[in-house]
């Protein structure tokens, strides 16, 4: 399932909600970092640096756990 534009994105407890609703990401597999201005941040280590991609909502792929499995 992809997101919408409209959908409201928050990081709580190293988790991803969407509009009040746990959510299971796919895509992008990449540690998140937070959220920032509506876009979902991740992080890469490469090297001795790191990388920081933000995602527009439409960009991530996920589910909504099924009911009584949170599958965090």
């Amino acid at each position: 399932m992809k997101l919408k534009s409209t959908d409201t994105l928050e990081f709580i407890n190293r988790g991803l909600t969407i509009n009040g609703k746990p959510f299971v990401v796919e895509y992008p597999d990449e540690p998140i970092l937070g959220i920032e201005k509506g876009k979902l941040v991740t992080i890469v280590f490469r090297g001795c640096g790191c990388s920081l991609t933000h995602w527009e909502p439409e960009d991530i792929e996920g589910h909504f756990p099924e009911e009584g499995n949170e599958g965090w």
